[in-house]
């Protein structure tokens, strides 16, 4: 019955918005008619906006479930914050965990227009700008890059140990895919769990 019920809700959200999509539409061809060119570019935008959200929310869906014996802790998170901004986008993000190895863990976030897009891809045609224990690496076909450290972490009784932490950044024509590591056995073991998010699958469903 929960089931059922979640699954009725998330067809309404998806219906509701695909709603506002038609809204916005009408009302710029209203604009239009008016020959307010201006109030119809806002309302079109509006609609992309919209449509940008039903993708965001499609392809966090999409993501594995599981990848490795790290379980989704949900279906993904969509922030929108920055889509009314020149140039923003969106961020998707979704958490995985080992369900008997609580150090391991992996948190992916996809950002729609990044502003460090740039940054890395300089970065990546001229690795003397990477920072100090950053380095370049490949993800499948798709350069990345790479920094790993040791660092502390903590059993129930409040022991410390050192375990792995890795970022991996993967940047794209206008998204970066940004992968934070935690308590991988290896710098493989953490590229293996990049290659099962599908790069080339989501750089489809990105436009990219």
């Amino acid at each position: 019955l929960l089931f059922g019920f979640l699954l009725s809700l998330n067809v309404m959200s998806q219906t509701s918005a695909q709603s506002q999509i038609d809204a916005f539409i009408k009302e710029a061809q209203d604009f239009i008619a008016k020959k307010d060119y201006k109030q119809a570019q806002l309302s079109l935008q509006d609609a992309i906006n919209n449509i940008n959200i039903l993708v965001a929310e499609d392809i966090a869906k999409s993501l594995p479930a599981e990848i490795n014996g790290l379980k989704a802790e949900s279906d993904g998170d969509v922030n929108t914050g920055a889509m009314g901004m020149v140039g923003g986008g969106f961020t998707i993000t979704k958490r995985y965990a080992h369900p008997t190895n609580k150090d391991n863990t992996a948190e992916v976030q996809i950002m729609g227009n990044s502003p460090l897009l740039s940054t890395m891809n300089m970065a990546l045609a001229n690795p003397a700008m990477m920072g100090q224990d950053y380095k370049s690496v490949r993800v499948g076909s798709q350069r990345a890059i790479m920094k790993s450290e040791m660092q502390d972490f903590y059993d129930d009784n409040g022991n410390s140990h050192k375990a792995r932490s890795s970022e991996i950044q993967i940047p794209l024509n206008q998204t970066l895919i940004k992968i934070d590591a935690n308590g991988f056995a290896s710098e493989q073991a953490e590229l293996d769990f990049a290659n099962k998010l599908d790069i080339p699958k989501l750089k489809t469903q990105l436009g990219e």
